[in-house]
């Protein structure tokens, strides 16, 4: 082989060194860029649902407190009601006694008196339990 032929042998080889060492050094670098941008993205997308978590935990706790304070409020209205419905047959059973011990009267004029303080007494009882149901 010629020693010229050889020299162009060499310097196409060289030239395609070189475009293989650009190439290279521009994979290199799109490399890191798509590692750089990845990288950015991640920590956006991080940022952004750390956002969104924090909006989400905020909106939980509104919520859990607005259950609790209407749990509260509900719980104190039924005991307000249980409380009146204790004291309203507590009444109950004692004119009920009251009542049939009222029947061992002999006096007809205590015996209507009695007769009608138990009336009174049983219309205020069944009109505060009433009372109690609407609610």
């Amino acid at each position: 082989m010629e020693p010229q032929m050889l020299e162009k042998i060499i310097s196409t080889l060289a030239n395609k060194n070189d475009e293989i060492q650009n190439f290279s050094d521009t994979l290199s670098h799109t490399l890191k860029g798509v590692q750089a941008n990845s990288s950015n993205v991640i920590a956006e997308l991080d940022e952004e649902f750390d956002g969104l978590y924090s909006i989400l935990d905020e909106m939980k706790e509104s919520m859990t407190n607005s259950i609790k304070q209407e749990q509260a409020h509900k719980s104190q209205e039924l005991q307000n009601q249980l409380s009146q419905c204790s004291n309203a047959l507590e009444n109950s059973e004692e004119l009920l006694e009251f009542a049939a011990r009222s029947l061992d009267i002999k006096d007809p004029e205590e015996f209507s008196k009695v007769e009608n303080h138990i009336k009174s007494k049983t219309q205020l009882l069944v009109f505060s339990a009433t009372l109690i149901f609407i609610w």
